[in-house]
Formats: C-alpha cells, sequence, structure tokens
C-alpha cells in the first residue's frame, strides 16, 4: 500500500493526488504533521523519507 503524507495548501501534494486519482493509484493519505511525532512504522519510514528529501512535501512510502 502506498502512503501519502500531505498538508493543506500544498500544491505538490495537490499535483500528485490528482495524478494518483487520474491514474487509478490507491493510496492513504496522512497528515504531514505525523511525521514529526510518529506512531507507528509507517510514519517512521516517512521521517526517513523526509530527511532525505529535506523535508519537502509530499512524501510516499509504500509499504
Amino acid at each position: 500500500m502506498k502512503y501519502l503524507y500531505t498538508a493543506e495548501n500544498c500544491p505538490k501534494c495537490e499535483s500528485l493526488k490528482k495524478k494518483y486519482k487520474t491514474e487509478g493509484v490507491q493510496f492513504i493519505e496522512r497528515d504531514a504533521d505525523r511525521i514529526k511525532r510518529p506512531d507507528d512504522e509507517i510514519d517512521r519510514e516517512a521521517l526517513v523519507q523526509a530527511s532525505m528529501q529535506n523535508m519537502e512535501l509530499p512524501v510516499e512510502v509504500d509499504m
């Protein structure tokens, strides 16, 4: 499953969500604030991904 960490008013986030919906890619959207306080393994992986992206959104995690 693909997880997308997004924030409100994020043009890149909206663009990626629109692309995935058009292509029929299934994903679960999570609030980017979860990255600051990882709650599960997926959040912890999102923190790693975000760190590698200089904390830019959106963050994608494939689990």
